[in-house]
């Protein structure tokens, strides 16, 4: 017999679409899937390594040196290595001795194209100083592999999906650092540990945020953070582990560097000011400012208005009570803004934002547009090397901006709809921030509040 009309009707929603709701909208599943962020970050990274192998064989294919090798910016981190492990760390920030032992690990490199001083405080001599003793190649593989691998195992544990290793090997971040052969992968990488060990071992996160010192313009506001977020032990590891390190390397290389160091600091932070810097590859307000012809005092208040604004947003977020990940999200941003020497390798950082916002995301849900925010984000680093130098328009440090605008807006929106600490579902929140907890306002294991409060509600 065949049923009525009105019956078939009334059950036609449950049978085509059993796992819907009966009422409300239908809800679709977003382009940016598993599988295509797997299938994009295979794409990007086998590209990369085409690069590399075609890159290299020409390198070694011409004899005349038509091209550079990559990874120069090694060369002086190498060669103060070696000063110091045959005795002369002093000379590493003597240019004319530096350059000579450059030549000894790249021959084809020149004065007016690949020669770099060193520009580290002696604490970082002291971490390199054990690469001064084998040769350049084998110590250019350890450094760049061991901390490419610690990289990405720093993000897939932030995260917290498999998914994460192969975005994290392919970060174009992470594949300018090694082209060029800086340290921003081990920035990063200590940046990481740390923010990841800060609620469960304080001392350990304020060992790895004093390392960072040896590059003091990206680690300013980890002591703001900490200060903020009462998280005293930390702060007192931060600040033992900069005078241990300090302590050491007086005693190994004496007191002289210090005085080098301040002033060779000095003097490039005067090439910058004068604009004769590679602006191009400066993702900063003040390079901004000054490749728009404005003046220099204007570059310059600018620069201070990105930095206050910095140390603003890592007030907001860390002084008062919302969610660990969105804490640390917020600033590893706020650090690439503080500064007007950075360069655009230094954006590897935009990984442990991508990865922190990403744990955040999974947990809390995705808001419309997160996703395609963070897709358009994980290739920035690259953008100065390929699109600013042709646009004459440094645009990156607006990115980095409006990154950090939205991360307060979620925080902001955080706080509104429940003014307490976050879903306990979410184990980055696990921290000794002295800031009470309601429990009325702890929402239960798999229900998440979407609003105020009643007025009722347990008040």
């Amino acid at each position: 017999m065949k049923a009525p009309s009105f019956a078939r009707h009334a059950h036609s929603a449950v049978d085509l679409h059993p796992e819907l709701p009966i009422a409300g909208p239908r809800r679709y599943p977003h382009w940016l899937n598993r599988d295509r962020v797997r299938l994009y970050a295979a794409a990007v990274l086998l590209t990369e390594l085409l690069f590399i192998v075609i890159y290299v064989t020409r390198v070694v294919l011409s004899h005349n040196g038509a091209l550079e090798q990559l990874s120069q910016d090694f060369s002086p981190i190498w060669s103060a290595a070696r000063l110091a492990a045959h005795g002369h760390g002093a000379d590493a920030w003597h240019f004319p001795t530096l350059f000579a032992v450059q030549k000894l690990a790249v021959p084809t490199m020149t004065l007016a194209d690949g020669a770099l001083p060193w520009l580290y405080p002696p604490t970082m001599l002291l971490l390199v100083l054990p690469l001064g003793w084998l040769p350049y190649m084998l110590a250019l593989v350890l450094w760049l592999g061991v901390t490419y691998v610690l990289f990405a195992a720093t993000i897939r544990a932030t995260v917290q999906r498999d998914a994460a290793w192969l975005c994290a090997l392919a970060f174009p971040g992470a594949f300018l650092t090694v082209i060029v052969g800086q340290t921003s992968l081990f920035t990063a990488t200590l940046a990481g540990i740390g923010l990841l060990a800060l609620n469960r071992r304080p001392v350990c996160a304020g060992i790895c945020f004093g390392l960072l010192t040896m590059k003091p313009q990206l680690a300013v506001l980890f002591p703001l953070a900490l200060l903020c977020a009462g998280q005293w032990r930390a702060l007192a590891a931060w600040a033992a582990t900069i005078a241990g390190c300090a302590a050491l390397a007086t005693l190994a290389f004496g007191v002289g560097p210090w005085v080098t160091f301040a002033h060779v600091i000095g003097n490039a932070y005067t090439i910058v000011g004068t604009g004769h810097a590679k602006l191009a590859r400066m993702p900063t307000v003040f390079a901004l400012a000054t490749m728009a012809g404005w003046p220099a005092i204007v570059a310059r208040g600018l620069q201070l208005l990105s930095a206050a604004a910095a140390a603003i947003a890592v007030v907001y977020a860390w002084r008062g009570a919302c969610s660990y990940a969105l804490r640390a999200a917020t600033l590893a941003c706020a650090c690439l803004l503080v500064s007007p020497y950075l360069y655009d390798y230094d954006l590897t950082w935009y990984g442990i934002v991508i990865a922190w916002y990403a744990r955040y995301a999974w947990t809390h849900g995705w808001r419309r547009f997160d996703r395609e925010w963070l897709m358009l984000l994980w290739p920035m680093p690259l953008a100065g090397l390929a699109v600013v130098s042709h646009l004459s328009f440094q645009f990156m440090p607006l990115v980095t901006l409006a990154s950090l605008a939205l991360l307060v807006s979620r925080i902001a929106q955080e706080r509104h709809d429940v003014p307490s600490m976050p879903d306990a579902r979410d184990d980055s929140t696990e921290t000794g921030f002295a800031h009470p907890v309601r429990p009325h306002h702890r929402p239960a294991h798999g229900m998440r509040r979407t609003g105020r409060p009643t007025l009722g509600a347990g008040r």
